[in-house]
């Protein structure tokens, strides 16, 4: 039962980081990986000033945007934020570790790979 609820927690942390339009973690994701990202729902609807426009295309059919990233995030951050594998190995970790500090987990290093396979199978699916 810990495992499933942990694997369950994992995934939506994971998503949270890596997919979800939430405004502060988007605006976070856009300051530190940048890159090119799917219009939020708000920014479909939102009219466009002449004096702000932000670099705009469509690809495979959906309206993307370019977002700069910050000057000072490594390259390397942006590729363990945006990957759902990558984000689900430090989220599974934080949050065994978590759990063992609090409530106790026999073996946390297998509850960890555990949960991490679990985590990022459910986050890397595209219904996810």
């Amino acid at each position: 039962m810990l495992w499933a609820l942990l694997t369950a927690c994992a995934y939506r942390a994971t998503r949270l980081i890596v997919k979800d339009t939430f405004p502060p973690v988007l605006w976070l994701r856009d300051r530190l990986a940048g890159g090119w990202r799917p219009l939020t729902d708000k920014e479909h609807l939102a009219p466009m000033s002449a004096s702000w426009r932000p670099q705009q295309e469509e690809h495979n059919g959906v309206m993307e945007r370019y977002v700069h990233r910050a000057k000072w995030s490594p390259f390397w951050l942006a590729e363990l934020i945006t990957c759902p594998w990558c984000a689900s190995a430090y989220v599974s970790g934080a949050l065994v570790g978590i759990t063992d500090c609090v409530v106790g987990v026999q073996w946390p290093w297998l509850m960890g790979g555990a949960v991490w396979a679990g985590g990022s199978l459910l986050a890397s699916r595209t219904w996810a």
